[in-house]
């Protein structure tokens, strides 16, 4: 079992955002933030739920969710993480998870869980080869990165022993802000790492060593075939989409 946090917060100090409050954006019949909780409420991996946001979540979250605890978010991605990870106060993993995942399923989260799990690294990162992103959300726009193993994206999700936490926490911080940008994410790492990704020579086991090197840490990717890990709305057109998608599964 594993812990669940879920980072919903207003991103209130970062200028040219869309929305103040994306978790609370309806989207079909539920609100974005429902989606991922559903799946994490069903998810047979999770011990507790923990959402970071902004105050205007807590009432929601403990009507609907009274299973889920709640923390007020701070001023960043990163510090949102810490606070929760003080907040939980225990050794167990934890699965971060964006709110604005509208197709997420319990099924793709135990999947990475497990995979996770299983490679005994303290912090795993999901990612999904771009075919599989075609060929299930062909209108959905993603950031891409090529490798020799093929063309892959991220997914919104990371899985982390809290005791490797603050040791990568700086670096971390910039690879964030830099999450949409794969060159600048090479550049981040080493520019060995952006020497080979420029020249499509990289392989995924170079950067999962590099990264454990760098963080002091055992770090892995975690080749997923659930591209709901990574659909994630960012604009509008993400919304408009998204709507598309749902209206047809129903």
């Amino acid at each position: 079992m594993i812990n669940t946090v879920v980072l919903a917060g207003s991103d209130k100090n970062k200028s040219g955002t869309p929305y103040e409050c994306k978790a609370l954006i309806k989207i079909g019949e539920k609100y974005l933030i429902e989606y991922v909780l559903d799946a994490v409420c069903s998810s047979k991996h999770i011990s507790r739920r923990v959402v970071v946001g902004p105050l205007k979540l807590k009432e929601f979250i403990i009507s609907r969710y009274p299973q889920v605890e709640f923390v007020e978010e701070d001023t960043s991605i990163m510090r949102n993480a810490k606070k929760a990870i003080e907040f939980l106060n225990d050794d167990k993993k934890i699965l971060f998870l964006t709110a604005d995942l509208p197709f997420i399923t319990a099924e793709a989260i135990d999947h990475f869980i497990e995979e996770s799990i299983k490679s005994g690294a303290d912090i795993c990162y999901p990612i999904v080869e771009k075919s599989i992103n075609d060929e299930k959300y062909p209108q959905m726009k993603r950031t891409y990165g090529t490798v020799k193993e093929g063309t892959f994206t991220g997914g919104n999700a990371i899985i982390i022993t809290p005791s490797v936490f603050e040791k990568c926490y700086s670096l971390a911080e910039k690879l964030v802000e830099k999450r949409k940008n794969p060159i600048a994410m090479a550049r981040l790492i080493g520019p060995t790492i952006l020497l080979l990704f420029l020249t499509k020579r990289l392989s995924i086991q170079k950067v999962e060593k590099r990264v454990s090197k760098v963080f002091k840490v055992k770090a892995k990717a975690i080749i997923s075939t659930y591209p709901e890990l990574g659909q994630d709305v960012d604009k509008d057109s993400d919304l408009v989409v998204a709507k598309f998608y749902l209206e047809k599964k129903r």
